[in-house]
């Protein structure tokens, strides 16, 4: 026993629990219940009596990376017969059925990937021809493709003294395959050209997909995701970059959590599609910058100070087995680039699947989530910058904010006339919380329904009634009373909780007003993709209403889901688009949003909501023929 939290305990038993901050005491959200064995507990501490009412506190509740067993009893209880602790772990503490966004809006992709197979009938050598092996292999490959160039083909080092074998065990019948037309990574028997696979990640500050990709006719044969498991020392990459700061392994520790997440997700593609991880020979890697970094072990501390400088920004090809990834040992993986500090290889990706670079009209694409990327231009020029949205849209820092897990409530409607809630749920399940989704409805609903003013205030016309209370200091609008939900209290919105939303928010469009200004531009924007797991399930007439993207018509506004990770489908599928990524990176802009002496009057200004700004937003004005009770 030592004086680590219990919180500790939960991260290696695996429990993916509620932990926003990471443990820093700073969200709230890890309460449990402990039944047996708080006197041996340290005292309450002051991040508890913040996040933890009274009540809570007499039941025995705890913040489990708050609660640590007290020095002086260490030896006693090793004394005693165990179990000395009993802890109930409520089902709101434990996610389940993550909503994780796999799908992306992919335009058709030329194949000509880096791998290729060829099955070979190798000629034998002779006294009259002594051939060595590989030469007589090279031979036969250049026969069979006369594109590849005798001079540049390579082989593994790991492969030289297998070949010989190979070749005379199965009557020089062999399979080899090549990368990048100038290496051969892997050398089997007989015919196995038609298992060909790669695999494309997408590495999520949240979250984590992979597609198993056939490389020979470009199709998805099956894909699997997870929670990232670095969301447990921090929810956002600043708390991770806290934490690599802090401790001594800390980027240790991050790096084989994303390591085994990702070797997870092979082993679940290769089960489900019956093959063996060997025969998967490529992999791309999309991930922010921070992401990017960890997983690499390149230590991404100066990301996160001013100037914001990461460590290497072009793409790399990394042998699998340096960086331990279970796919052929001998096989690559392509680090797609970073654009700049905070905007990484994930925006990339967003670039590439929305084919913003060929658009006519100045078009608008965000990739929404904790740390916002925008990208703003068309065939003649792009920008990109990347905003602090925070980790309010996910739920941290909301009172009963939570991720898209079973049982948050993701879509809302407010009556206008008597205030009335109907909303749905994940997976149907009984709420336990609101996602970011649920949030923007929520807002939205309570602007359209009068119970805000623009400011973000309560209408203090309607406190004290019905819905909407008065309490702690606080006013909150009840979103589901407490024998609605499965957790035994109410489910709100709070007026701290809407300063949040709206920090969010403006971040968002303060963001891409300042890259406006900063391209000194008189076109407008004619269209808007919003990518990601945020933006794909978001109502976008509600994101638009409270002021978070600009005011276009709904039918120019396109969702296309996991754009990041479809891009790094794409870069598997066609090698040649790597290239085009490298003449990209020299023509886009990247704006420091942060640092512009305009920020802080913009993102004041952008706090407000638009709804009685009708000169900028035009199609809002539908929203005065609602009448005010």
């Amino acid at each position: 026993m030592d004086d680590k939290p219990i919180y500790d305990l939960f991260l290696k038993l695996n429990l993916p629990i509620r932990s926003i901050c990471g443990g820093l005491g700073t969200c709230g959200k890890c309460k449990v219940l402990i039944q047996k064995g708080s006197e041996y507990l340290n005292q309450v501490t002051n991040a508890e009596k913040k996040f933890l009412s009274n009540e809570d506190l007499e039941s025995g509740y705890r913040l489990a990376c708050q609660t640590k067993i007290n020095a002086k009893y260490i030896d006693i209880l090793q004394e005693l017969k165990p179990p000395h602790f009993r802890i109930f772990l409520p089902s709101e503490l434990l996610f389940e059925d993550f909503n994780i966004l796999t799908f992306g809006i992919r335009k058709k992709t030329v194949l000509n990937p880096a791998i290729k197979k060829f099955f070979l009938d190798i000629k034998k050598p002779t006294l009259d021809e002594p051939i060595p092996d590989f030469e007589r292999v090279i031979a036969e490959i250049i026969a069979k493709d006369n594109t590849i160039k005798e001079d540049q083909i390579e082989i593994d080092f790991n492969l030289i003294n297998q070949l010989p074998n190979i070749l005379r065990e199965n009557n020089h019948k062999i399979t080899l395959t090549l990368w990048n037309d100038n290496e051969i990574i892997e050398c089997e028997p007989n015919d196995t050209t038609e298992n060909n696979y790669g695999i494309a990640f997408d590495i999520g500050t949240t979250t984590i997909v992979g597609y198993l990709v056939n490389l020979d006719n470009g199709k998805v044969y099956s894909l699997a995701s997870k929670l990232n498991s670095q969301t447990a020392y921090g929810e956002d990459v600043i708390t991770r970059l806290s934490f690599i700061k802090n401790d001594q392994k800390g980027l240790q520790k991050l790096n084989l959590a994303v390591l085994n997440d990702l070797n997870n997700i092979i082993s679940k593609v290769c089960e489900k599609s019956k093959i063996k991880s060997s025969q998967i020979y490529e992999a791309t890697i999309v991930g922010n910058s921070v992401m990017h970094h960890i997983f690499l072990n390149l230590d991404p501390i100066n990301i996160g100070l001013s100037p914001y400088i990461p460590v290497i920004q072009k793409g790399m090809n990394i042998k699998a087995r340096t960086l331990n990834l279970k796919i052929s040992k001998n096989g690559y993986v392509y680090i797609v680039p970073i654009i700049a500090g905070f905007v990484g290889a994930d925006t990339v990706g967003v670039i590439l699947s929305s084919n913003i670079n060929s658009q006519k009209d100045l078009t608008l694409a965000i990739d929404i989530g904790t740390n916002g990327e925008i990208i703003l231009g068309n065939r003649k020029f792009l920008a990109t910058g990347s905003c602090a949205a925070g980790s309010a849209l996910e739920g941290a820092h909301i009172s009963d904010g939570m991720r898209a897990a079973a049982g948050a409530i993701d879509t809302i409607k407010i009556d206008p006339q008597n205030f009335d809630v109907s909303y749905s749920t994940i997976k149907n399940k009984k709420p336990i919380g609101i996602c970011g989704s649920g949030l923007i409805d929520a807002i939205g609903e309570m602007l359209r329904s009068k119970i805000l003013t623009r400011s973000g205030n309560f209408d203090k016309e309607f406190i004290d009634q019905g819905r909407i209370l008065r309490r702690n200091n606080n006013i909150e609008f009840i979103i589901a009373k407490r024998e609605e939900t499965s957790i035994g209290k109410e489910i709100k919105i709070s007026q701290n909780d809407i300063r949040q939303i709206q920090m969010a928010k403006a971040a968002f469009y303060s963001g891409t007003r300042l890259i406006l200004k900063h391209l000194d531009t008189k076109l407008e924007i004619k269209r808007v993709f919003l990518a990601g797991a945020f933006g794909n399930y978001i109502n976008k007439y509600n994101a638009k209403f409270i002021g978070m993207i600009p005011d276009i018509s709904d039918e120019n506004i396109f969702q296309i889901g996991n754009a990041a990770g479809t891009g790094a489908q794409s870069l598997l599928l066609n090698k040649d688009l790597r290239e085009k990524v490298k003449k990209l990176l020299k023509k886009i802009q990247y704006i420091e949003i942060a640092t512009k002496e305009e920020f802080q009057k913009e993102f004041t200004d952008a706090m407000y909501f638009p709804h009685f700004n009708l000169e900028l937003f035009p199609t809002l004005k539908e929203y005065n023929n609602i009448p005010k009770r």
